[in-house]
């Protein structure tokens, strides 16, 4: 008769490298504290990497990018079109920007959160949350303004 040796390896956290003990048999990190730690450095690492490769044009596509991480860099592109409008507000009133400038700052005019209505005068508003933008004509100009967060 033969003796089946059950060989156990222990099982550590991927984040912080503790054991992990007894739990579900699947289970990765210690809570999720190490969980959200582990997800955010791998997040910096891969962006790390993503900005080095782009400089050498090898910027992952969207097809090679998995979902949480597409998700993750329209996030991105969102935060930094909102924090760029946010540098050229005037909160108190309309401030006008040359285009070029506005692109310049790494502005993405493909990634906005919402367009609103057309004015009376005609003007189409495209935000990026809280801050908007209005191409003004042929002339170069965009004009950005500032509106009160809406929550629904």
């Amino acid at each position: 008769m033969e003796t089946e040796i059950l060989v156990v390896t222990e099982r550590t956290c991927k984040d912080c490298g503790t054991r992990l003990g007894a739990g579900r048999d699947d289970r990765l990190y210690c809570d999720e504290a190490c969980k959200t730690n582990f997800n955010n450095r791998r997040r910096r690492e891969n962006r790390k990497a993503a900005e080095t490769q782009k400089g050498r044009n090898l910027m992952p596509s969207p097809e090679q990018l998995s979902v949480p991480d597409y998700i993750n860099r329209i996030q991105e592109i969102l935060l930094n079109n909102r924090r760029i409008l946010e540098g050229l507000c005037n909160p108190d009133k309309p401030s006008r920007v040359r285009l070029r400038d506005l692109l310049g700052k790494g502005f993405n005019k493909k990634f906005l959160t919402s367009v609103a209505e057309p004015t009376t005068t005609g003007r189409v508003y495209h935000f990026c949350f809280e801050y908007g933008y209005f191409e003004d004509g042929d002339n170069g100009w965009v004009i950005v303004v500032f509106r009160e967060r809406e929550v629904n």
